[in-house]
């Protein structure tokens, strides 16, 4: 996220007629059906995609329904994205993260076993100021993980280790060395085939969020 000062003159015009999406999506195979709200504010759709989702208990995503220059309609997202579209970028991997983990929570809440309607568990990658493995499960009582307890290989095991303590041997300051991310990238998805059919792997080092917009 970034935040700059602005003019507020440099607009030319404005509406209060905003057209939003609300794209749910149902059953482990994520199907799709699609809502359109109009004469509502943003708090008043998200409530209502809350509320279509049946508390949060279906993943769903809210957008707002726009025009192009050529007068062709398309979607400006809000909140999540099209959950059936892979994510190719950090920024998607974030709204993803977003749809999954209100979704998690409510699973939690209703003390239902925290898994994706699919059936997988969520593993997030990211390192930490500890020593320890760079494996995380939001909304379970363990919340980190390590290797030999999700069944890894010893040689990922010891990478995914080895690569957290790399992140440790800098100072706070410092820059990240070299070929760091390319190398999580690189163990990740070596994790995503050993936990292929048990977990999602979400390589959350790409956002690098801080610690308070973590979710326990």
């Amino acid at each position: 996220m970034r935040i700059f000062a602005v003019d507020e003159r440099d607009s030319t015009w404005e509406r209060d007629d905003a057209r939003f999406r609300v794209y749910v999506f149902d059953g482990p195979g994520h199907a799709v059906t699609a809502f359109d709200i109009v004469d509502a504010t943003v708090e008043e759709a998200l409530e209502a995609a809350a509320a279509m989702s049946d508390g949060n208990t279906k993943l769903w995503a809210l957008a707002l329904v726009e025009t192009d220059a050529r007068a062709l309609p398309g979607l400006i997202w809000l909140s999540g994205m099209d959950y059936n579209d892979p994510p190719g970028s950090p920024r998607e991997w974030q709204r993803r993260r977003q749809m999954q983990d209100r979704y998690l929570l409510a699973t939690r809440e209703r003390h239902v076993t925290p898994t994706l309607p699919n059936g997988l568990r969520v593993i997030r990658v990211f390192p930490e100021w500890v020593s320890g493995w760079p494996l995380w499960e939001s909304f379970t009582d363990e919340y980190r993980r390590t290797g030999p307890e999700l069944g890894l290989s010893v040689e990922l095991s010891d990478a995914l280790y080895r690569w957290n303590e790399t992140w440790l041997s800098r100072a706070v300051d410092d820059p990240v060395p070299a070929r760091w991310e390319s190398d999580g990238l690189a163990l990740v998805a070596r994790l995503r085939t050993e936990l292929d059919g048990i977990a999602e792997v979400r390589p959350e080092f790409l956002t690098a969020p801080g610690p308070e917009e973590r979710t326990r």
